[in-house]
This record gives C-alpha cells, sequence and structure tokens, in this order.
C-alpha cells in the first residue's frame, strides 16, 4: 500500500512532556522502511504544524503523518481538511483520544505499520469559527480548564489533571449562561459540548452516541450549575451516560450558534479537541466526509 507513496511526518518535540522525543528518528526509519518515501519536520510554534500540512497538501504529498498527541493532530487536520491527502496518526501525546476513538494503535511501531497497511476512510469534521474540529468542541467550564492547564501538571496527572482543574474553575470561576441555538430547538446552559466523537477525553464519554461518519455533531448541554449537578453531570460521563441526567439535554444537530444568553455578562472561552479556540460568539457545524484518514 504505501510503496512509492511521499509522507510527511510533523512532529511536535514536546508532545506527551517530550518523551518520545528520542523514538522520532526511529519512527521515521520505520516508516521508510515500510516503503514511504517520507520527509520529516518539527514543530516550532503554535499552528505551525497547520502551515506544514497545508504546504505539504499544495505539494501533493500523499500522506501527513502527525506524530505527536491529540492538540498536533488538530493542526495537521486544520491544514489539510477537504484535501486528497490521507491523514496518519502516531500518537505519542497525554491521552490520545482520536487515536483511541478510531482503533488506531497507540505503540508508535504498531500505528506505523498501520500507516502502511491500513485502509483509508472518510470521516466528518466539525467546524467551529473557522477551526475545524476531529472530536468535540466545548463552551465553558473545560475551555476555561484548557486556556489555564500547567503542561507540567497535565503531563504529571494526565486526564486526572483535567479533572482536578475543572472542579478549581467551577468553584473559582462565575459562569455567565451560554445559549445554544440550532434548527430544531433553543436552549440555554452552563457547559456545553457539541461532539463529532464518541470519546471526550481518556474515560469521559460526554457524547457518548456521537458518529464520525454520521453528518451530525451530538450536542450535551447542562443546564444547571449547582455543585451536586455538576459533579454528577461528570460521574454520568464517566459512566458514558451524561443524557440520563436529569440537568442535560442532549440532540443531535447539523449546526448551532453559541453565544452568552442575554442579560448576562461575562466571557465564555471555546476550546476544540482540547486547544484554545477563541470565546463566544461561535457558530458550530458539521462538515461531512471532509477528512481523509488511515485506519484498521
Amino acid at each position: 500500500m504505501s510503496a512509492g507513496r511521499r509522507l510527511l511526518a510533523i512532529y511536535n518535540p514536546t508532545s506527551g512532556g517530550g518523551h518520545f522525543r528520542r523514538d522520532v528518528p526511529l519512527i521515521v526509519e520505520s516508516l521508510a522502511t515500510l516503503g514511504f518515501a517520507v520527509d520529516e519536520t518539527p514543530t516550532e510554534r503554535a499552528g505551525h504544524a497547520t502551515e506544514l500540512a497545508a504546504r505539504a497538501v499544495a505539494d501533493g504529498v500523499d500522506v501527513i503523518c502527525a506524530i505527536g498527541g491529540d492538540g498536533t493532530v488538530n493542526e495537521v487536520v486544520n491544514g489539510m481538511a477537504g484535501s486528497e491527502a490521507a491523514l496518519a496518526v502516531i500518537p505519542t501525546g497525554t491521552v490520545n483520544v482520536l487515536a483511541l476513538e478510531l482503533g488506531i494503535p497507540l505503540d508508535p511501531p504498531d500505528a506505523c505499520r498501520l500507516a502502511a497497511l491500513g485502509h483509508v476512510i472518510e470521516v466528518d469534521l466539525g467546524l467551529a469559527g473557522d477551526r475545524y474540529f476531529a472530536l468535540m468542541a466545548g463552551a465553558g467550564v473545560d475551555a476555561a480548564v484548557v486556556s489555564s492547564l500547567n503542561p507540567t501538571f497535565k503531563k504529571a496527572l494526565r486526564e486526572a489533571a483535567f479533572a482536578i482543574q475543572g472542579l478549581a474553575k467551577y468553584l473559582t470561576g462565575d459562569s455567565p449562561l451560554i445559549r445554544v441555538e440550532t434548527e430544531e430547538e433553543c436552549i440555554d446552559g452552563y457547559f456545553v459540548v457539541l461532539g463529532n466523537a464518541a470519546n471526550y477525553g481518556g474515560n469521559f464519554g460526554v457524547t457518548p452516541l456521537a458518529d464520525m461518519r454520521d453528518g451530525l455533531l451530538d450536542v450535551c448541554v447542562l443546564t444547571d450549575k449547582s455543585f451536586f449537578e455538576f459533579a454528577g453531570y461528570w460521574l454520568a460521563a464517566l459512566l458514558s451516560a451524561p443524557m440520563q441526567h436529569s440537568k442535560v439535554r442532549y440532540f443531535r444537530t447539523k449546526g448551532a450558534r453559541l453565544s452568552v444568553a442575554p442579560g448576562e455578562t461575562g466571557e465564555v472561552l471555546v476550546q476544540t479537541d482540547g486547544e484554545p479556540a477563541g470565546r463566544l460568539p461561535i457558530d458550530c457545524r458539521i462538515v461531512p466526509g471532509a477528512l481523509r484518514v488511515i485506519v484498521p
């Protein structure tokens, strides 16, 4: 499958705390041994992977390989969405949610073999403003956590870092009401996730019924901000059953506008795939079949 195909390997030297940096030459060598004509380049700053991926698409590269975590993958996706290039993922990040979602091996040698021997499918992407996301967009406490999470803390505690920081943000922050407007309905809540994938992060299933190939976004809205309901929401998410929570509205849509509800004051941040993505208001929609990706 890989013989003669051009592959650009884009890697984040600090992904997973830099633990895999020394393995990059071995990964690149493995990809070349599997028959790819490989070029490699590290990212140097935020947004650089998007630029590199867009340049590779313009240059006619067949496969763009993201070596890193979900943040690196998100940047690469934003540079290649809608193109004929195929995405290969070598997961070396903290959680690697997209790899878990698509069944991509977490062991780099196995992921390299998949890049050569797997098959290509088309999956949907979400679009929040002008930024694509493969997994989810969130507005409220999770976006506030993403914008403030200490990288060392994240490396040490992995998924638990998000939960601990989220509780701290909840206890100390002021959360304006968020309005979610779709063709189907208009609803206000304090925390909103628009999921393109079932996996949210680690063991959490905020939109467990989401499917990356159904042409829809799954919307999960928490309508109460009491501590009891907030804690119950995350417990339900841990069990991948948030739709059973009494203060949750769960539905599907092709697009939604998120804004601070009338009469409310304050800033509400947005995250996409675990990376900061601005603030409300923002328009989100699904883009069917926008990404070609190599899977088992």
